[in-house]
């Protein structure tokens, strides 16, 4: 992690080139971390969304009645071509596909 260079020997002009290089290195790490916490802020606000969005959706299971007690209806039930349902959780996630029912 750390170097152990040692500047001993070097002269003022080389002296000068370490400090420009590892000041270079400092600021190139700098930005690093400011785009990982951007990043790691934004998947925070994704989660936040995704908990909302598993929130209301257990909530409303929830308030459906005998839920897996029977079978459901075909006229419910609509055919979907790609077999799959999808739903627009948000522009930055996208949509979130529920798996297919098998018939």
């Amino acid at each position: 992690m750390a170097s152990t260079t040692t500047f001993d020997g070097l002269s003022r002009e080389e002296l000068m080139q370490k400090v420009v290089e590892l000041q270079q290195g400092l600021a190139e790490l700098s930005v690093k971390v400011d785009t990982v916490k951007g990043e790691n802020n934004q998947m925070r606000e994704d989660n936040t969304v995704l908990k909302d969005y598993l929130n209301n959706l257990m909530a409303k299971v929830g308030k459906m009645s005998n839920l897996g007690t029977t079978a459901p209806s075909r006229v419910m039930i609509q055919h979907n071509p790609d077999g799959a349902q999808s739903v627009r959780v948000n522009d930055h996630i996208g949509e979130l596909t529920a798996p297919a029912m098998d018939d």
